[in-house]
């Protein structure tokens, strides 16, 4: 029997897929764009580093194992035209550094004022405490957030002081001394963000120690010609060069007063940096020398040098005498000469530390 053919449909033609045009920027956002590139990525490109000065109250802390440094420092200026209309113009900043490796683990503002001073007090496992002219301000050692300041501190509030001669550690009880405006002395313990008031006898002693009034005395000097040698008997001098040479050499005085020489480099104007009466890097074998870079040059180095071998392990050109040095647990000695942060390490080298350094969106790293 006839049947039907079976209809199909027509076979439409074969056709290449057009491809998708990609979306360009209009034309008439191409000259603002333009604009705008050259406005803040070329203002960025010629702006040099603002001015970073370091402050001389920084302190060793202990974060996630780690030693490090917390640092305060004020940051004048800023760079390009994004940063001027984001940033302050003017910044004190906290940086937390490991001084083993260089790397800034967290760095934040602490104030926008032109001047203005901070001083670490002290750091517990969670908490470090600061002495500003603002007051005492608790920042959290994880990420350097404030914790509390001034007036929000608790059991300070209202008669808190701004004077940072108003605060201090109590090494041998662990806890922070605080007066306040009224003169009243009050305590915080250590990782603690409380002030609690303290017994009569306490508060007198404190009273004497704690002042709303004065500034901070004269810092400590930072360098002498005689220091100790860690926690031995043993000394290290400084003593004019024989025949009639410039300059001084390094001597190690031992315990019945002999005179043993320390290589025999000669340096100019030369002073041994001290972290109290304690050459700095004598716990790693080394002793560091801040002098003149040369006969004719006034210029300042840090010059590390073996107490084994009296050889120059590393020298290090700064811009200003020391400002302060200090020994952390580890050995490793912190120190601030002007803009400069450096670390005298274990292994011979002096190296500069770098903070303050931000991109282009003012973050700092």
């Amino acid at each position: 029997m006839y049947q039907t053919p079976q209809q199909y449909s027509p076979v439409m033609p074969y056709e290449t897929p057009s491809r998708r045009r990609r979306r360009a920027l209009p034309l008439f956002l191409v000259p603002p764009a333009l604009v705008a590139l050259l406005l803040f990525g070329g203002s960025y490109a010629v702006s040099p580093e603002p001015e970073v000065e370091m402050q001389a109250g920084f302190a060793f802390a202990e974060i996630d194992g780690r030693d490090v440094v917390l640092a305060p420092y004020a940051r004048h200026g800023v760079r390009g035209l994004f940063q001027m209309m984001t940033q302050d113009l003017f910044q004190v900043r906290l940086a937390a550094t490991d001084p083993a490796t260089g790397e800034v683990l967290w760095d934040r503002q602490l104030s926008d004022r032109l001047v203005w001073e901070a001083s670490v007090l002290a750091a517990g496992r969670r908490y470090a405490y600061l002495a500003t002219d603002s007051g005492l301000v608790v920042v959290g050692l994880a990420d350097g957030s404030v914790v509390a300041e001034g007036a929000g501190v608790q059991g300070l509030g209202d008669a808190y002081a701004t004077a940072r001669t108003a605060y201090a550690y109590d090494r041998e009880n662990s806890r922070l001394m605080a007066m306040t405006a009224t003169g009243g002395v009050l305590a915080i313990g250590l990782d603690e963000v409380v002030a609690t008031p303290v017994d009569a006898q306490t508060a007198a002693t404190w009273s004497g120690r704690l002042s709303v009034q004065r500034g901070p005395g004269a810092p400590t000097a930072a360098t002498g010609v005689e220091a100790a040698l860690d926690a031995g008997a043993e000394r290290v001098a400084l003593r004019q060069a024989p025949g009639a040479v410039p300059g001084s050499v390094l001597v190690r005085v031992t315990v019945d007063g002999r005179e043993v020489p320390v290589g025999a480099t000669t340096f100019q104007g030369a002073r041994l940096v001290v972290d109290g009466v304690t050459a700095v890097a004598a716990a790693t074998g080394h002793v560091l020398v801040e002098h003149q870079r040369s006969v004719n040059d006034a210029g300042v180095a840090l010059s590390l040098v073996s107490l084994a071998t009296g050889q120059v392990t590393a020298t290090l050109a700064v811009d200003s005498r020391v400002d302060r040095a200090l020994v952390g647990p580890d050995g490793i000695t912190a120190l601030t000469a002007g803009e400069v942060f450096a670390a005298a390490r274990g292994d011979g080298r002096v190296v500069s530390l770098e903070v303050g350094l931000s991109d282009f969106f003012g973050s700092h790293r």
